[in-house]
């Protein structure tokens, strides 16, 4: 009997010894976290020295990290890195974000922007996407060589009905862009864009502007000798392989016109025409 009890208090002490032995390892790595986690919200170690800035193009790096709110000084724990993300995708110039720490004193803002293929003229001057998302541009950097699209009376209806409200400073801008997602006009510009790009890569490096103010529209203008080309609505690249035929035929017999028009079916009227040659008899 007396074994048998010796037995039962063995175990029942080894397993007392257990229980303290596991709640002091628990205690301890728990004192230990609380520790190594106050040590590394104040060592001046995980200071925030460095901001990496990557895929920026047209953006400027101290503009970014403006924007995503981080402060070099601060406690590199302390940046909320998913707030970071979602204030710099608020800004409306990226398409993906990425932001991550990089121990032990920097944090690496990596962004794709959103990328304009032409400037669109309201208020003033922004970036559009192909998608017709409107891109605010940074003062002062140096923009890419983009046409412009220009837009008429609709364009000024958009500014005027994109009023500033005190309460919500991004109001205008968030109307402009709202507008030209759905208008119609600046859809046929973007197409029109997208096929002689396509089509005639040529031509479209001459591009200067484009303006739709009508169902009639657009109108291109090249960068040699101010040529408009009227365009009219649809069977864009039908009428885009007339104009390159029609162009190369100009050129072959050295004719300047500054107006070539496109809005009659299967027709290509070219007016004033102007011959060197013809000039050169007349002499």
């Amino acid at each position: 009997m007396n074994m048998n009890r010796n037995r039962y208090i063995y175990r029942l002490m080894r397993g007392l010894a257990a229980v303290l032995l596991t709640a002091g390892i628990t205690t301890g790595l728990v004192l230990g976290s609380l520790g190594i986690s106050r040590w590394a919200n104040t060592s001046p170690v995980f200071k925030l020295n460095t901001i990496v800035v990557a895929g920026n193009r047209i953006i400027e790096k101290e503009d970014i990290i403006k924007v995503a709110g981080l402060e070099r000084g601060r406690n590199i724990w302390s940046a909320n890195l998913v707030e970071t993300g979602r204030r710099l995708m608020l800004d409306r110039r990226f398409e993906h974000v990425a932001v991550n720490r990089r121990l032990p004193d920097a944090v690496v803002v990596r962004v794709k922007e959103l990328q304009p293929v032409a400037f669109v003229q309201l208020d003033r001057l922004y970036g559009i996407s192909e998608r017709a998302e409107l891109i605010p541009l940074s003062p002062g950097n140096g923009l890419p060589d983009l046409p412009v699209i220009t837009i008429g009376a609709s364009g000024d209806q958009i500014v005027s009905g994109a009023a500033i409200r005190p309460d919500r400073p991004d109001h205008a801008f968030e109307t402009l862009r709202d507008a030209m997602l759905v208008n119609p006009e600046v859809g046929r510009a973007l197409y029109l864009m997208r096929v002689l790009r396509t089509i005639s890569p040529g031509l479209y490096d001459e591009l200067s502007e484009v303006h739709v103010s009508s169902q009639n529209d657009p109108i291109a203008y090249m960068v040699e000798g101010g040529l408009a080309i009227r365009f009219g609505t649809g069977h864009y690249p039908r009428k885009i392989e007339m104009l390159k035929r029609t162009v190369e035929e100009l050129e072959a017999d050295a004719i300047r016109t500054r107006l070539i028009d496109l809005r009659f079916k299967d027709q290509v009227i070219v007016r004033p025409i102007v011959s060197a040659r013809s000039r050169e008899r007349r002499s």
